[in-house]
């Protein structure tokens, strides 16, 4: 686990670790970092809140808030990180279609 202070170029950590981790208690309405992270086959495991569970869709693990840490450590133990890392960038994709050349062009997201 590593804990990575604001940076403004994502795609390397993205690319160099296998899951996100979003234990957020705040009621975010879209949390773009689940996205971002798909775009880059990364799944996530979020909690019940707010638009986590959209965000995540089927690519990633969603956990009751409550959750303790037992519940998430077992969530990453079992998580098949490769199935749901390749289901997470399809469903992301849906979310940005539209503009998926242009990152690709930019080297935001892999091609």
């Amino acid at each position: 686990m590593t804990y990575v202070p604001r940076v403004y170029d994502v795609s390397p950590l993205y690319r160099s670790h296998r899951l996100l981790l979003v234990p957020s208690a705040v009621e975010d309405a879209f949390p773009r970092v689940i996205v971002e992270a798909a775009l880059h086959g990364t799944p996530s495991i979020g909690t019940n809140r707010g638009g986590i569970p959209e965000a995540i869709g089927a690519g990633g693990v969603v956990l009751p808030h409550s959750a303790g840490v037992q519940a998430w450590a077992d969530a990453v133990r079992t998580a098949d990180l490769n199935t749901l890392g390749e289901q997470a960038h399809r469903y992301a994709a849906g979310f940005a279609r539209p503009r998926l050349p242009d990152l690709e062009a930019l080297g935001l997201i892999p091609r």
